[in-house]
């Protein structure tokens, strides 16, 4: 069956922790007791930022500079809060990710990994603001090496910012593409 969330290509840090024998996946709101308190954190002051968003859009041309201000001081608490995450990372556990999407990641594993393993997901984005902690299911892609991490339980909010945070990436792409065409159909002055 077809993923049925977009996904990007983009590299960003995850740790992958298999579940020890007798672990399971928990139920929703056990689910939500358990996630450690800066990936609550995240998503609240994401859910905010993208409120106050919404609003600034709203304001005329005459608060640029409030807007400045508020988009400084949200910047401030992402570098805090991507300090607090980081603590969080277990080197041992970590991967890149290739691809991501609302449904689950690409990555690459040196180590061979047994297909159909339950994982503990933490999910790190710092640069959009998204941390997310939940559950997948590894499965391996048709590329020796290669896998990929499909979520089997994360918060919907979650779900809706790394859904934002890909469409975030794709527009960057595509802009970042279009000078680079943009570029090279100019002629070069002499």
């Amino acid at each position: 069956m077809a993923d049925p969330y977009f996904s990007v290509d983009y590299q960003a840090q995850v740790n992958l922790v298999p579940l020890a024998e007798g672990e399971s996946v928990p139920a929703e709101d056990a689910l939500e007791a358990e996630i450690p308190a800066p990936f609550k954190l995240i998503s609240e002051v994401t859910r905010i930022d993208t409120n106050n968003a919404r609003l600034l859009r709203n304001l005329d041309e005459h608060a640029t500079e409030l807007v400045e201000v508020i988009n400084q001081q949200s910047r401030k608490i992402d570098l805090v809060l991507s300090y607090v995450l980081a603590g969080q990372d277990t080197p041992e556990h970590r991967y890149q990710t290739q691809t991501l999407g609302g449904g689950g990641f690409t990555f690459v594993s040196r180590q061979p990994l047994t297909e159909g393993t339950t994982v503990r997901v933490k999910l790190f984005l710092p640069e959009l603001s998204v941390a997310l902690y939940g559950y997948g299911e590894v499965h391996a892609a048709p590329e020796p090496g290669h896998y990929r991490c499909d979520f089997t339980a994360i918060r919907e909010q979650d779900r809706d910012a790394l859904i934002r945070a890909s469409l975030q990436l794709q527009a960057k792409q595509l802009k970042a593409r279009a000078e680079r065409r943009a570029q090279q159909d100019t002629p070069s002055s002499s």
